[in-house]
């Protein structure tokens, strides 16, 4: 490219200068076309910083615009915290790595009257491409046993990620329609949610309470509920992949109805990869997974039960199908329960056991029958890929595929709050 120097004499300086001032004179309108682009920045909230508080940094907040929470001093929460997010694609972050800073609600009634939120942090429908990562989120409660960590409220494209939710009414609760096609991909990823729960309406307040279009839950430690269940959901599409789920109240995962979201047809739910314990200490139920209703309703689909170890003392059901829509397909697990009997699979309220199927699965001897029904050859995982629900219409998260990675590298990545700058 030929450069003409601004001091030279005659016809070329002329032509340079002009091609700035013209350039310059465009500078308004790219403002305009770009205006998310050119506006995005980085608000420090923090001791010596700029902003006090959490919620001042979200009142001043724009689309594209990251909020970095710095320490306070000698580790102290902040407290009292009550976000309720209505702007798309803010990212709402630790400033350090590897550090989770402390975000308490206690002393906070979250009732979600008016324009007080169910959460510590509440992303609404207009919240669309929020980020929520590297914060230790606790004391979230409310009158009526519901005050949450996270609500995800009709928002799409929210993400979780690197979190610790603990000591709230629930851990993570949403909401959406499929009709709408809202509360789709909530993304849920390393995140350590334990002890949540209330005797407040006990047995109503899990870990994990999801509905809307779709939910995936990825590498995440998921434990010791306090009076529900761990992941219980009521998405059109479930997707739980190499998760510690374990020491559950009641069940460990419970996907139910929902009259819009699960009646519709290829309401699936997929469970892979994932380490599933059940305690010797459970006083509630005894269940390890539950796919059906308990509303009365609908759900027609599929529960994909692929490369998991699951393990159980008890000899109640491993699987409960309880929709006369639901099938359960089981590849390449192992199940561990009692060693003199136990029961693999229960059918309710019009399910079939002949909608079971499945193969390649190793069964401790109690379970009898079903180890005929579902043991005999390992399944390629080729063969598994054609059939899970990769149908993009409903659910737009890509899980990983790689199925040779090993589970235990994801669950030390989770157990350890893995670098995620």
């Amino acid at each position: 490219m030929k450069v003409y120097p601004l001091h030279t004499a005659g016809g070329n300086a002329t032509a340079v200068l002009g091609t700035l001032m013209r350039i310059a004179a465009l500078l308004p309108c790219l403002w305009i076309f770009m205006p998310n682009v050119c506006a995005a920045r980085e608000l420090d909230v923090g001791p010596g910083k700029p902003l006090a508080s959490i919620m001042q940094a979200v009142a001043a907040a724009h689309a594209g615009d990251v909020i970095r929470i710095w320490p306070r001093a000698d580790g102290r929460p902040y407290t009292k915290v009550a976000v309720e997010m209505d702007k798309p694609r803010i990212t709402i972050e630790s400033a350090l790595r590897r550090r989770a800073i402390r975000v308490s609600g206690t002393g906070f009634n979250y009732s979600g009257r008016g324009a007080i939120p169910r959460a510590v942090f509440q992303f609404n429908r207009g919240a669309s491409g929020c980020v929520l990562r590297g914060l230790n989120i606790s004391g979230a409660h409310n009158h009526a046993g519901n005050g949450a960590g996270v609500r995800i409220n009709s928002a799409n494209n929210i993400t979780i990620s690197h979190c610790t939710i603990h000591g709230n009414d629930m851990g993570i609760m949403s909401n959406g329609n499929l009709n709408s096609h809202s509360g789709a991909d909530q993304w849920i990823e390393f995140c350590h949610i334990t002890r949540n729960g209330t005797t407040n309406h006990a047995g109503y307040n899990h870990n994990l309470y999801l509905g809307g279009t779709s939910a995936l839950i990825l590498g995440c430690d998921i434990s010791h509920s306090l009076t529900g269940h761990n992941i219980k959901s009521r998405c059109h599409i479930t997707w739980i992949e190499y998760c510690y789920v374990h020491d559950s109240a009641n069940r460990e995962i419970d996907l139910v109805d929902d009259r819009v979201n699960t009646g519709a047809a290829r309401s699936d739910a997929v469970i892979i990869g994932c380490l599933i314990v059940k305690s010797p200490h459970t006083s509630g139920n005894h269940e390890v997974i539950h796919f059906g209703q308990d509303g009365g309703g609908a759900h027609n689909g599929t529960l994909f039960l692929v490369h998991n170890s699951i393990q159980t003392p008890y000899p109640s059901p491993v699987v409960v199908l309880s929709s006369k829509g639901s099938k359960l397909v089981c590849l390449d697990n192992k199940i561990t329960g009692p060693a003199s009997y136990g029961i693999l699979l229960q059918v309710t309220h019009g399910a079939r056991a002949t909608r079971a199927s499945g193969s390649g699965n190793l069964l401790s001897r109690g379970y009898g029958k079903e180890m005929q029904l579902l043991g005999g050859k390992l399944v390629h995982w080729n063969a598994i890929k054609r059939l899970l629900p990769w149908h993009a219409a409903q659910i737009q998260v890509a899980p990983l595929q790689r199925m040779d990675r090993g589970h235990l590298r994801i669950w030390r990545h989770a157990a350890a709050g893995a670098n995620w700058r």
